[in-house]
């Protein structure tokens, strides 16, 4: 592995341990938040959201040493972090079930980091002539449609549902992760005496990053407000993984050098990553059923009593 590419991985390492564990301290602030209160005005919030920046920017820098593809499925460290942080400050169960989907979310991104890292070329800082030529292309151009639209679609939809939450945070964390990997590269030429911002692309490229990170904020902080961060944090692993690294492997051929092997090597990974990702996920809707199944029960009693008094 590079040099620059191996401090990108370890970057990437301490930003995401430092997210997982802001996911459970900012739905402590949401547990403590009374019906129709702002959550701003919890420090516990602040303090959450302030370690989530700070793990963000550590992806930032490693988005600029590293290649997407490989920096975005490292992600399976908040979620194996979320865990045992989620079993000491909130109280969830940590039981054998979560423990073996983290597993496999580990084993799944190993295999996804191998092939990336150990079979595809590193690629030199991209000029903003060359991103456009890229971002051209009709294939890119599809996905950005499809990122775009489905993401409005699903917030014009209204649906407070988990899964519409988290989609519309990987959508646009996708067109996010290649933003910054293009930003940043056009910032460090600039910086080496080779001026990139003689150019209009970047200036519109810093709106695009802006907005779309506060979208992603917004619709994360409600999904984990309104359900718990078992299932959300390896939801949101999964499909913003799934975003980035199809959008890295069309925009700047992150795959492209990999033999058959090691694409299916690659699907494999992902395949496992996702069973993870269900047995932890799935535990906690079993648990939310039941707590529906009961609460539902306790009204019914309620209602025979009133009955019962009534006659």
């Amino acid at each position: 592995m590079p040099q620059d590419s191996g401090l990108g991985v370890f970057v990437a390492l301490i930003g995401n341990s430092l997210i997982g564990a802001s996911f459970s301290i900012m739905k402590v602030a949401h547990d403590r938040n009374p019906p129709g209160g702002n959550y701003l005005l919890i420090p516990m919030w602040w303090a959450g959201t302030l370690l989530m920046i700070l793990g963000e920017l550590g992806n930032l820098v490693a988005y600029s040493l590293a290649k997407p593809s490989l920096i975005s499925p490292l992600g399976a460290v908040s979620v194996v972090v979320n865990v045992p942080v989620a079993y000491l400050v909130l109280g969830e169960k940590m039981s054998l079930r979560n423990i073996s989907g983290c597993f496999l979310c580990i084993l799944g991104g190993y295999g996804i980091v191998g092939v990336v890292a150990g079979n595809t070329t590193e690629r030199a800082e991209v000029t903003v002539v060359e991103f456009e030529d890229m971002v051209y292309r009709p294939s890119f151009l599809v996905f950005l449609a499809v990122s775009i639209f489905e993401s409005v679609d699903l917030i014009w939809s209204q649906r407070q549902t988990s899964l519409t939450y988290i989609m519309v945070c990987s959508l646009l964390g996708g067109v996010t992760v290649l933003s910054i990997k293009a930003a940043t590269s056009f910032l460090i030429l600039t910086i080496q005496g080779v001026n990139q911002f003689a150019y209009v692309l970047p200036f519109v490229l810093m709106p695009v990053l802006f907005v779309t990170l506060i979208l992603q904020v917004h619709y994360l902080n409600k999904a984990i407000a309104e359900f718990g961060t078992a299932e959300v944090v390896p939801t949101y692993y999964v499909l913003f993984t799934s975003c980035a690294v199809v959008g890295s492997a069309i925009l700047y051929g992150d795959l492209q050098d990999s033999s058959k092997e090691h694409v299916m090597i690659f699907l494999l990974s992902f395949f496992a990553t996702s069973a993870g990702v269900y047995l932890v996920a799935n535990k906690a809707g079993d648990e939310k059923e039941k707590k529906k199944i009961g609460a539902r029960r306790g009204r019914e009693r309620l209602e025979e009593d009133d009955t019962q008094a009534l006659l």
